[in-house]
């Protein structure tokens, strides 16, 4: 089983196959070396504060707002609202758009004077026209966020990897769904195919890559077209070159004495084990700190027992009914005989 917990449970879908998987992080980020920002004379955490950069003064969190730059100190709210929809609109599978809409005007801006100024409730956030044709415009709204559903197959191999975001292992949640989810891995592995599917992490959709490892599959998280960028851009400029045969030769010659088959070992980080070295060196300089002395369990035990027994012992004795009425009578019949007497 695997040590870490599910990132994400939900239904792998292949038309009318569906099984229930969980996705696994398929790297970890826990022996990552983090700093913190501290005070370099008492050695304590910083804590920063959120100052607006014209006025100058500090301002509470409550007032902090997301803003999209569109020109000096002018930004454009964005409210939690317009990101809820931002993520509904979208269309259903197969009905992707190819063309792009045609461009409107940007809204209006927010002078960075009025940033502070809370948004009075009730009014309008949008333009009447705007509002109007969104209006207009109907999306349909995915029927679950907890489903891998599978579009498309595509060959394997022929996605680019700049491509590639975050990688998950996938595996089947439940002993009934591990049959379903043979079928769609040893499918995809005889027709050597990936799949290309959508699913929803952390309330964003994102393209999702799908493709059989071992008796498992391996999902990647895939980045948008418009997120990677035209390589022409970069090597348009580059002119072509007839080269020599002799130093071709050469070239392939030293290539093939470094070729060698992959291995992980060769993707160390010196940078993060000459770190630790160091850290370990300034921890071992420290003073040993005395460790912070626990209660014991049977300290409180002996507490409470010494907390009973004196409330126990503050209780007034309650006289018992035999002595109680001895008494009296003793003293009457006392009484009476020192009377006759």
């Amino acid at each position: 089983m695997p040590a870490s917990r599910p990132y994400w449970k939900g239904y792998l879908k292949l038309s009318f196959v569906s099984c229930p998987v969980a996705l696994y992080p398929a790297i970890s980020a826990a022996e990552r070396i983090s700093f913190r920002q501290v005070n370099r004379r008492t050695g304590h955490r910083l804590k920063q504060k959120l100052i607006d950069s014209v006025t100058g003064q500090a301002i509470d969190a409550a007032d902090k707002a997301r803003g999209y730059e569109v020109g000096e100190n002018e930004f454009l709210l964005v409210e939690d609202r317009d990101l809820e929809r931002a993520r509904r609109e979208r269309p259903a599978p197969g009905e992707v758009e190819l063309a792009a809409p045609p461009l409107r005007e940007s809204p209006p801006t927010v002078p960075a004077s009025l940033h502070d100024e809370p948004a009075k409730e009730g009014a309008a956030d949008y333009d009447d026209e705007d509002e109007e044709q969104e209006e207009a415009v109907t999306f349909r709204r995915p029927q679950n966020t907890r489903t891998i559903q599978i579009e498309h197959f595509l060959p394997a191999g022929q996605i680019d990897s700049r491509y590639f975001e975050k990688p998950y292992y996938i595996m089947p949640r439940e002993e009934i769904s591990q049959e379903s989810f043979a079928v769609i891995r040893d499918a995809m592995s005889r027709e050597a195919v990936v799949g290309l599917a959508r699913v929803v992490l952390s309330s964003r959709e994102r393209p999702f890559l799908l493709e059989p490892t071992g008796r498992g599959l391996r999902g990647v998280t895939l980045r948008f077209a418009h997120e990677v960028r035209n390589e022409s851009e970069y090597f348009g400029a580059i002119p072509e070159m007839k080269l020599p045969p002799e130093m071709m030769k050469l070239a392939q010659h030293i290539i093939r004495t470094k070729s060698a088959d992959f291995d992980p070992a060769m993707l160390e980080d010196h940078y993060r084990r000459a770190l630790v070295r160091i850290l370990r060196r300034k921890q071992a300089k420290r003073p040993v700190q005395p460790p912070a002395v626990k209660p014991s369990r049977e300290n409180v035990v002996t507490l409470m027992d010494a907390l009973r027994r004196s409330v126990a012992a503050e209780r007034p004795a309650k006289p018992s009914r035999r002595s109680g009425a001895a008494k009296p009578a003793t003293g009457r019949r006392g009484g009476r005989h020192r009377t006759a007497g």
